[in-house]
């Protein structure tokens, strides 16, 4: 039993070694700016019948994003902690982001990247000029639970 723990800490200790330093210590979350979007928020991997995937790719694309969008927020603007343990962060306007439809919602989509616009993006199928409402499109999203409700 001896050799048996001795070997698995011996594993570990060697696969701890290996990691990466982005696997070994990742970036704490409350460094992300979270954005409440009170117009809400779409998991676009699995959206709404009728939902216009097509327009948000194209305005995203148009945007700068890189990847396919996997979410987009609707009405962000507010921003909000992104843990109960860290204040608020300014949203650049691109970037990682955490989108809520709001502060206490029960999930949130995390995005590794995203872009953003001013105004109705859906209906006119592009930013508008002078819009007043931000549209953030993410890619690499995940849906998880929001740690404020937790």
């Amino acid at each position: 039993m001896k050799r048996i723990l001795t070997a698995a800490s011996l594993a570990l200790a060697a696969a701890l070694a290996l990691a990466s330093p982005a696997e070994a210590a990742p970036t704490p979350p409350g460094d992300t700016p979270a954005l409440a979007c009170g117009l809400g928020t779409v998991d676009l991997t699995n959206p709404p019948i009728g939902y216009p995937v097509a327009t948000i790719n194209d305005v995203a694309r148009k945007l700068g994003l890189a990847e396919v969008p996997t979410a987009v927020g609707l009405g962000c603007d507010r921003s909000i902690p992104t843990d109960p343990y860290s204040g608020t962060h300014p949203y650049p306007g691109s970037g990682p982001v955490v989108l809520r439809s709001s502060e206490r919602a029960p999930t949130q989509e995390y995005c590794t990247d995203s872009v953003s616009a001013l105004g109705d993006i859906i209906g006119n199928g592009g930013p508008v000029p002078g819009g007043k409402t931000l549209a953030v499109i993410g890619s690499g999203c995940v849906v998880e639970a929001n740690p404020i409700v937790i």
